[in-house]
């Protein structure tokens, strides 16, 4: 009997540093994760701002960057599913958040609120959306603040901001919640 029982007892030491190991390399691989996706996300935000901004006949352009963000890479997805997939995981799942506690947001609001929580200008977001004028940015904005129930004086960006800094501290006490109970 007492073999059992220091079998038992080394198992779950051997489980218990396991488990404590995978959460190292959780937090190892998230902190890796998100310094690459942030460059990453920089380097396009900065492509595309300039891109916008750039000399180039607009509409053309604007086509161009759709087609490219549109074109497909096997399995159903679209350079825009990628963008999408790592802005969400960047900001520790606002996309999905958004997409849970607001249903009545349509795919292209959840892509506006993800652009802007990227840092890109308002001029590119029109032109990657196909908007024809930047006026309607600014009525999509407009909807979506209302859709979110902000207050005319809540910037939507400060709102957006909010919620992932929440998101990511409810995630690091999860973190500390598994560490301290494994």
């Amino acid at each position: 009997m007492a073999g059992v029982v220091a079998y038992l007892g080394y198992r779950l030491h051997r489980q218990k540093k396991d488990l404590q190991d995978l959460l190292n390399f959780i937090v190892t691989e998230k902190k890796r994760v998100g310094s690459a996706t942030r460059n990453l996300m920089d380097l396009l935000s900065d492509i595309a701002n300039a891109s916008a901004e750039s000399g180039e006949n607009h509409y053309l352009l604007a086509k161009r960057l759709h087609h490219i963000l549109l074109s497909p890479r096997g399995e159903g997805r679209s350079i825009k599913g990628d963008y999408l997939y790592l802005a969400d995981l960047y900001n520790e799942g606002l996309l999905t958040w958004l997409r849970k506690e607001y249903p009545d947001l349509t795919s292209n609001e959840v892509v506006l609120c993800a652009m802007l929580t990227l840092g890109l200008e308002p001029p590119c977001i029109s032109k990657v959306l196909g908007y024809d004028h930047e006026h309607t940015f600014y009525n999509k904005r407009a909807e979506v603040r209302k859709k979110l129930r902000l207050d005319h004086n809540d910037p939507l960006e400060g709102f957006l901001a909010g919620q992932a800094e929440r998101l990511e501290q409810q995630h690091k006490a999860f973190i500390r919640q598994l560490t301290e109970r494994y």
